[in-house]
């Protein structure tokens, strides 16, 4: 089927942006990396909101629409996928506030789903859930965030079936294992 690209809080925080943000969520993106993907969208080397939100706009529309079109998660047959988790608050997942779906952190990680299938998230480095950058599986979720934003490593799951899985990382140095 190709791949399924999820929504995110950084993807998030960029459509918020780009439109009439408050302070806090822009002081916020700003602080982690939000300068360098304005520079990197816009061509806008001395960094100035305004030019760069315009440019854009006018060069960039399709990208802004992907993201501002991409989904909360994604659901098959054996896994439910999502950027951050599910609230276990929420007896019917899919009405959890769309927030929880790119924010939630440890209701969602130290507490059991209310769901019969594994939920493959990133969001949450595994090295801050079990000490390391591999992937971590529980028995109701499976964490793949490797911190490769913090230099550690890029993790990739492959699904061969049901409780059959095979990992690959790639460290910050650009090698396989």
């Amino acid at each position: 089927k190709g791949a399924i690209a999820l929504r995110g809080n950084h993807d998030q925080r960029f459509i918020e942006v780009m439109g009439e943000p408050d302070s806090l969520t822009e002081m916020k993106f700003f602080e982690h990396g939000g300068i360098q993907t304005f520079q990197s969208f816009s061509g806008v080397r001395d960094f100035d909101l305004k030019t760069a939100k315009e440019r854009i706009r006018a060069n960039c529309s399709e990208h802004l629409a992907f993201l501002q079109d991409l989904p909360l998660y994604y659901e098959n047959d054996t896994h439910i996928f999502v950027h951050a988790g599910l609230n276990p608050a929420y007896a019917d997942w899919k009405t959890q506030p769309e927030r929880d779906f790119i924010w939630i952190r440890a209701p969602f990680v130290q507490q059991k789903t209310v769901v019969k299938k594994p939920v493959v998230f990133g969001h949450t480095t595994t090295k801050d859930i079990h000490g390391k950058a591999e992937v971590w599986f529980d028995t109701d979720k499976i964490g793949i965030d490797g911190g490769c934003a913090y230099g550690m490593q890029l993790n990739l799951l492959e699904i061969k079936g049901k409780n059959q899985y095979k990992t690959y990382a790639v460290h910050s140095k650009g090698s396989w294992k």
